[in-house]
């Protein structure tokens, strides 16, 4: 398997080992569509965080195109599908690319005038038989659209753990055969309906994921684990695998690969001490973790933002230089390459306007939601359970923190409260069983925030 690695890319920072066991999953998946290809059958390639999906996803587009197969390719939102048009164009310059959009949801511009794209309408790409198409599920999913594109003999879906079982159902009959491809750690679709319990388990729940019930109807799946991430470093590999039990992962670059420089020394201000402190415990081990005294606080704390605005603005007055493996040379530290997670979009409106304020409006501030499959040199995360009082399911559910914990190739620095391991001491909650359905959400995410909480002790540093 080819990671996402650029042309200056240093052979001897990476590690052969996992890329040829990677490279052997990949060869597998291939071999088994290909023995399924024009069957009523599927195989699941389950990835790690920054394992280079899409990647994957437009390398094995390639090769289905290369044995004449007719493709429709997915994800569930335009951005994704978007992502997708790009990665396939770049690896297989020479292969036509039809992407059937929504009103109003033509490619960006940078990415049309690739060569080989087009965007016709589904009635034109069907009577045109275009042997590639590219939409969104719920544009395959769309019955009248569905009657005009016609049948093809595969469906490849990414990101196949973020879409619904609803939609995987309404496009599932496009084509008979399907590769489904996701990152099982990072938040489950997301769904406006409040009680989902009527249909809980139940085979053919619709709130399941798309992988989640394939697999409960058809249990013989061939289903594949990447055991690659190409985005995090062999610091950060321990904490991700505690999103993702059972699965076998290891980094694909070296010890030492990536080094995140401070050129400028603090001053030993004791303003400044704690900040300092943290910033050099996250330059040296990839991770800290940054304590406030504990108390409840309101959910948009304005201490725990500003403590965040300091950190960015403290981490780039100290010259901050980048190293890795798809760099010549040390660079500097761009406010683009920085990234704040948080939970609550009013966590977000008041560490933007503290960091535009400071002349930090290129330092990207989102939600989990909205920053799952992007990647930052360093990440600063407000930990969901900072100031909680209590636990619950929104706070604790495992997707969100890894995805928060999983963004970075050099560095993360968790934001929190002395208090927030407190709330995990004990006995878990009690949570209602069904039959027939064995994931548990608050179990889950428990054992998830337990395990980091235990791997984060060393690079605890309390303000």
């Amino acid at each position: 398997m080819t990671g996402p690695s650029g042309p200056m890319a240093q052979r001897d920072r990476l590690d052969q080992a996992v890329i040829a066991r990677a490279a052997a999953v990949e060869d597998q998946m291939r071999a088994d569509l290909a023995s399924l290809a024009g069957r009523q059958a599927a195989v699941v390639a389950a990835a790690p965080a920054g394992a280079g999906k899409s990647h994957f996803v437009a390398r094995a587009v390639g090769r289905l195109r290369g044995q004449g197969l007719r493709i429709a390719l997915s994800a569930p939102t335009n951005e994704q599908v978007h992502s997708l048009v790009e990665r396939v164009i770049q690896l297989n310059p020479s292969l036509p690319v039809a992407f059937v959009h929504a009103q109003g949801r033509e490619l960006p511009p940078r990415i049309a005038a690739l060569p080989g794209i087009s965007q016709p309408s589904a009635a034109d790409a069907g009577r045109q038989q275009e042997p590639l198409v590219v939409a969104t599920i719920d544009k395959l999913a769309d019955a009248h659209l569905r009657g005009y594109l016609g049948g093809f003999d595969m469906l490849v879906l990414d990101e196949a753990y973020q879409a619904d079982a609803a939609r995987y159902y309404a496009a599932a009959g496009i084509a008979p055969t399907h590769l489904l491809v996701g990152d099982t750690g990072q938040l489950d679709p997301f769904s406006p309906i409040e009680d989902a319990t009527f249909w809980r388990g139940g085979p053919e729940d619709p709130l399941q994921t798309a992988v989640g019930v394939l697999l409960r109807n058809h249990p013989r799946t061939p289903m594949h684990r990447i055991p690659v991430t190409w985005r995090l470093d062999p610091r950060a590999v321990p904490i991700a695998r505690c999103f993702y039990p059972g699965h076998d992962f290891s980094a694909a670059v070296l010890p030492g690969a990536r080094q995140l420089g401070l050129i400028r020394p603090g001053p030993g201000s004791q303003s400044l001490a704690v900040i300092d402190t943290t910033l050099d415990e996250a330059a040296a081990h990839g991770w800290a973790h940054l304590t406030l005294p504990g108390t409840p606080v309101l959910t948009a704390d304005p201490d725990t933002a500003r403590l965040i605005r300091d950190l960015v603005h403290r981490l780039l007055a100290r010259g901050a230089r980048v190293s890795s493996e798809d760099r010549d040379a040390p660079a500097d530290l761009r406010q683009q390459e920085i990234a704040v997670g948080v939970s609550h979009n009013d966590q977000k409106d008041l560490l933007r306007a503290l960091l535009d304020d400071s002349g930090l409006s290129a330092v990207k501030v989102d939600t989990a939601n909205r920053l799952q499959g992007l990647t930052y040199e360093v990440v600063i995360a407000w930990h969901p359970l900072a100031g909680a009082s209590v636990t619950d399911a929104f706070h604790l559910d495992p997707g969100r923190l890894c995805v928060l914990l999983t963004r970075h190739r050099q560095a993360c620095i968790v934001v929190g409260r002395e208090t927030d391991r407190g709330l995990l001491e004990g006995i878990p909650p009690a949570t209602p069983g069904y039959l027939g359905w064995d994931p548990d959400p608050v179990l889950d995410g428990w054992d998830a925030h337990e395990g980091v909480f235990r791997l984060l002790e060393p690079h605890v540093v309390a303000a």
